[in-house]
């Protein structure tokens, strides 16, 4: 049953996104945050450690993999008090490490049947898998800020292009992620650089601190510090975990689906994930209970025993 809450104070984490092109300062904004822990996607921090940018770092893991980052993020939690800032620099590499790797699987594919690999594109049903994947991400970035941890997301910008008549026209930048990822934020900042001089233009602020449009120069985590570290900001962290709602849902949605299923049906799944032997060893034992293969001449009590000894 879920449980119900009434309104009140509790620690929670900043989740902020920065997005913009090489060199605009999206590292130097996320290295501002106390006591960070850096996932560095794309070799670039050590020209920072031992720096004065990089004073607030307390450690480092690089790697450019979904599964290890996803597996650090299931490690992390509030009552690791070595750090209080989680950095992710850069989710565009996350995010086209999962593209890369679905497409490598994809030409596998296209090989197997022999196709032509060239020819072989992200499936609608891979398009799914990274869907799928990038809000178990995002799931477990939510929990972390939960636990009252910041979270620093660092994008790379992809144009944002519209259709003027016979050619296409660029009116805007979005951070090249996953579209939907951009949502879960409290703080969206759009760095860039003019005269020499770095700036956010603020897309979105949660904490009301600064305004949509808003242009802020030199920004940094000091210009959120007092939402952050002030009284209203205090108290117990309520701990969110929405994996396991989405856990919860996917356990129900299948137990729905089964109930739903013809004996046949669930045989015919059950089977198709056994090797040869394995589907043998079933037929067999399924003979055992029923007295016979063929489904058509089981009993209903032969088929609910088979479904609860060997199925479930």
């Amino acid at each position: 049953m879920i449980k119900i809450e009434k309104p009140g104070t509790h620690k929670k984490g900043l989740k902020v996104l920065v997005y913009g092109d090489t060199g605009v300062g999206k590292t130097i904004f996320a290295l501002s945050f106390p006591k960070s822990l850096a996932l560095d996607t794309e070799d670039g921090y050590e020209w920072y450690e031992n720096t004065d940018k990089a004073k607030n770092l307390v450690g480092i893991a690089r790697s450019q993999s979904f599964d290890d980052l996803s597996d650090l993020l299931d490690q992390l939690d509030s009552d690791n008090e070595e750090f209080d800032t989680f950095i992710i620099d850069s989710e565009t590499k996350i995010y086209e490490n999962i593209q890369e790797a679905l497409l490598d699987v994809e030409e596998r594919r296209a090989r197997k049947k022999r196709r032509d690999e060239l020819d072989a594109n992200i499936s609608q049903r891979s398009w799914g898998k990274i869907k799928q994947l990038a809000l178990r991400l995002q799931n477990a970035k939510l929990r972390l800020a939960s636990d009252g941890v910041n979270v620093v997301s660092v994008a790379q910008s992809a144009d944002v292009m519209e259709n003027a008549g016979e050619t296409m026209v660029k009116v805007g930048e979005k951070p090249d992620m996953h579209k939907k990822a951009k949502y879960d934020y409290d703080v969206k900042l759009r760095l860039f650089t003019k005269d020499g001089k770095y700036f956010a233009e603020v897309d979105k602020d949660r904490t009301d601190t600064f305004k949509k449009g808003e242009i802020i120069e030199n920004p940094s985590y000091d210009n959120w510090k007092d939402k952050v570290e002030g009284k209203d900001n205090q108290g117990d962290v309520v701990k969110v975990d929405y994996t396991q709602s989405m856990e919860k849902s996917k356990k129900a949605y299948e137990a729905e689906v089964k109930t739903n299923m013809t004996f046949e049906e669930r045989i015919q799944e059950h089977v198709t994930g056994l090797d040869k032997e394995a589907q043998q060893e079933f037929i067999n034992q399924m003979v055992a209970i029923a007295g016979t293969k063929k489904i058509k001449e089981m009993s209903a009590e032969a088929k609910q025993e088979i479904l609860e000894k060997l199925v479930a």
